[in-house]
Parts: C-alpha cells; sequence; structure tokens
C-alpha cells in the first residue's frame, strides 16, 4: 500500500513538472508568422515628411510577416509579433512583392497608413499621400489582366502615432490583407 501511494505522489509531482516546462516553453517561444511579405524597415536619420524626400539611412532591417496588418492601438505593430519596426518615429517601409492575378478585374487596393504611403503596380504610380496624416485608410483602384504584376508599396512614420495596413479585393468582393491568397490572387 506504501508503495502505491509513493507512485501516485510521484505520478502527480511528475504530471506537475512536466505542465509547468510546458507552460515555460509557451511562454519564453518567440511569436512567429508564415513568412509571405518580406518588410524592409529603415530608419532615417533625420525626420521624415514626405514619402518621397531623399533618405539618410542610419540602419536597415528585414522582417517577414504573413500580412499587411501592422496598425494596433495607434503604433506600428502586428497582431501576433508586436512591433516589427523597433523604432517609433522617422523610419521607411518598402515591400516589394509579386502576386500572381488569376482573374483579370478591377481590383481595389485599401492603403492604410498614419502619415504617407505610395503604390506603384509593375512601375506604374497608382496612387499616393504624400505627407503627414492621421491613420487614414486610401482606396487605390486600377484593372489587373492574369499574371505575374509586381507591387511596390512605401510607407512612412514621422512623429506620433503611426500605422500601416493593405488589403486588396477583385471588384465588389470583399477586402482581404495584403498576404492572404484568394481565388483571385496567390501571394
Amino acid at each position: 500500500m506504501n508503495i502505491q501511494r509513493f507512485f501516485n505522489k510521484n505520478s502527480i509531482f511528475t504530471a506537475l513538472i512536466a505542465l509547468t516546462v510546458i507552460i515555460i516553453l509557451v511562454r519564453i517561444t518567440p511569436a512567429s508568422v508564415d513568412p509571405v511579405v518580406k518588410l524592409v524597415i529603415s530608419k532615417n536619420r533625420t525626420s521624415i515628411t514626405n514619402i518621397h524626400q531623399q533618405r539618410d539611412i542610419e540602419i536597415t532591417r528585414e522582417v517577414m510577416v504573413d500580412r499587411l496588418n501592422l496598425l494596433d492601438k495607434g503604433r506600428f505593430s502586428h497582431p501576433k509579433l508586436g512591433n516589427v519596426a523597433t523604432y517609433s518615429d522617422d523610419f521607411f517601409v518598402d515591400v516589394d512583392h509579386k502576386v500572381t492575378i488569376k482573374k483579370a478585374d478591377n481590383y481595389r487596393f485599401l492603403i492604410g497608413s498614419d502619415d504617407g504611403f505610395s503604390l506603384a503596380i509593375d512601375g506604374k504610380q497608382i496612387c499616393e499621400h504624400l505627407g503627414d496624416r492621421p491613420y487614414t485608410v486610401q482606396p487605390c483602384i486600377i484593372f489587373l489582366n492574369e499574371g505575374e504584376h509586381s507591387i511596390r508599396v512605401s510607407y512612412f512614420q514621422g512623429f506620433g502615432n503611426s500605422g500601416f495596413t493593405v488589403e486588396y479585393a477583385r471588384g465588389d468582393e470583399k477586402p482581404r490583407w495584403f498576404g492572404d491568397d484568394s481565388d483571385s490572387v496567390k501571394f
């Protein structure tokens, strides 16, 4: 009987230790997402007031995200990864990405930015907001044929609140995050 109690107490203690180890591992494992879209984040040495101003880059880093949803509580922050810029002011973000359009049609790109942005597709400027502003979503519409297309989105954060989001939709479809595949677009 004493041996049975010993094993029962030992089993419970071992299970508690295993559970504690699992909880610790979950807490210390960094968040991760599927690496779909590459962000090139560049800290500028001087204040930024215009998306096209001459850059004076201090440091650049690359971050892979699953989608362009970088707005949380007025900050440039990914829902799972948190603050991916590590800077709060005066940085540029550049995204160069190829997509495959499966269905020719009009496409809406909904660019949300707290400060400026520029969108070009296949080297053609589609829309932009040059300077500072509070977070605003701007629709940009273009007809795209089937096949591969190059998309370049640039964003800048001057000072204060920040945020950058990009969604797309074919025709009147519900918008999806840039980075999420659909029946119309493959990332």
